[in-house]
């Protein structure tokens, strides 16, 4: 009988110990570079009193190599043209803004194979981000890249918790335009037609 009690009692504060790592702020840095395929957050749980514990989005085999979808300019393209996915991409944004980080940095550079498309993406999202306070604006830049493609950077040191930041994450990927950004970049381009060969009649 004794041994019953102190099972659920180590039960029961293992659910308490789990529901506060997972509720409770953490000192967190988010980092997305997908010139070295890196998609992290580095979490110090409970204010930093517990180790630091990672989430990666990516595989840590593939860090520092290029993220090769986004170099793949026939799918990269059309899949930053993705009705609404600027709006979507900054909310999520402003949405870790406002848990106050210390610091922040976003960068978005492109050399999409079609002007047209370079035009339209960056256009959408300084739209975007033109709703957003001035403080954030000067954290933000978008250019041009010498590497075919797109390049996307971020950084955030916050004091957030865990489910906080992946309710955000969730919010973005579930998403309409979240869920159609991911399946145009799983999309394989359509092979490009052979020329009709030239027949002269001798």
């Amino acid at each position: 009988m004794d041994v019953a009690i102190w099972a659920t009692a180590a039960l029961g504060c293992f659910a308490v110990l789990a529901a506060a790592i997972f509720f409770l702020p953490a000192r967190t840095r988010i980092l997305i570079d997908t010139p070295t395929s890196t998609a992290r957050a580095e979490m110090g749980l409970l204010w930093g009193v517990l180790p630091v514990a990672y989430a990666r989005s990516l595989p840590q085999t593939s860090v520092s190599e290029p993220l090769a979808v986004f170099n793949d300019v026939a799918r990269i393209g059309p899949a930053l043209m993705t009705p609404g996915l600027s709006d979507a991409a900054y909310q999520a944004i402003s949405a870790i803004y406002a848990l106050k980080p210390r610091v922040a940095h976003i960068s978005l550079a492109l050399n999409l194979a079609d002007p047209a498309q370079n035009l339209v993406v960056q256009t959408a999202s300084q739209a975007a981000i033109a709703m957003a306070p001035a403080s954030l604006r000067e954290r933000v830049s978008i250019g041009k890249c010498d590497a075919p493609g797109a390049e996307l950077s971020m950084q955030f040191e916050l004091t957030a918790s865990p489910s906080r930041i992946l309710a955000i994450r969730d919010r973005f990927r579930n998403s309409r335009a979240g869920r159609e950004f991911q399946r145009r970049l799983k999309r394989k381009p359509k092979p490009a037609k052979r020329p009709v060969r030239e027949v002269r009649a001798n």
